[in-house]
């Protein structure tokens, strides 16, 4: 018959099971990753930004997050999946900017009003981010990223001007073929507007963002209305 003390029950009970050990283990592991990863997309996208995705090496990189690359390759397979990562999660920001401000117009007008200017504003207040979005948005000659990839992104982004796109069917009211002609032709003045203020032309031609934004708007929401 086998005896078992009070205290071998005890330190038994207290023991952690081979299961909560491997949790815990693995819990830890999954946060020094995310922990390396950050690391490397916040080092990557200073290398971006002064070089560019063509002139960006994945050495380059490795050296501004103080790392090996044989330490960046388990994490991202290329340069162009860190550029991809950085520009997915500038495009989630922004589509949660969006949504937030659709959703305090009271009507599909003040939606839509909101809705875009927020578009800027969050490009104004992240001029680094102007230099990543410009390779998606095509005004710089898009390569390198694989049909996945780009696939991807172009959705994120899909994402925030469907947004756009509602109000401006809500206040149109003549069809998804008007709204996404109108919603394109936004989306072009949005992306004009951000290059012209970053680059500071306008204030050469003595107009600023705000005041250009706002009577664009104006003449869109009175050409809807009128339709």
């Amino acid at each position: 018959m086998i005896r078992t003390t009070f205290r071998q029950t005890q330190s038994a009970a207290s023991e952690p099971s081979a299961a909560a050990f491997g949790q815990a283990r693995d819990e830890r592991q999954s946060a020094l990753r995310q922990a390396r990863r950050r690391l490397i997309l916040d080092a990557a996208q200073q290398v971006f930004v002064k070089d560019g995705l063509e002139g960006a090496t994945v050495r380059a990189i490795a050296a501004a997050a103080g790392c090996t690359t044989g330490a960046l390759y388990p994490l991202f397979e290329s340069k162009e999946a860190i550029y991809a990562a950085l520009l997915y999660e500038s495009l989630s920001r922004l589509h949660v900017a969006v949504s937030d401000a659709v959703a305090s117009g009271r009507t599909p007008q003040a939606a839509l009003r909101a809705g875009a200017l927020a578009f800027l504003d969050y490009y104004r207040e992240r001029p680094d981010e102007v230099a990543l979005g410009l390779y998606l948005w095509g005004s710089v000659r898009p390569r390198g990223l694989s049909p996945a990839l780009d696939a991807g992104l172009n959705q994120r982004l899909a994402d925030t001007l469907g947004l756009l796109e509602d109000t401006i069917r809500q206040t149109s009211r003549r069809g998804a073929a008007t709204a996404r002609t109108e919603t394109a032709a936004l989306f072009a003045f949005l992306i004009g507007a951000v290059v012209t203020h970053q680059t500071g032309r306008l204030r050469v031609l003595s107009r600023d963002l705000d005041g250009i934004a706002r009577s664009h708007l104006d003449a869109l929401i009175d050409r809807l209305r009128r339709r």
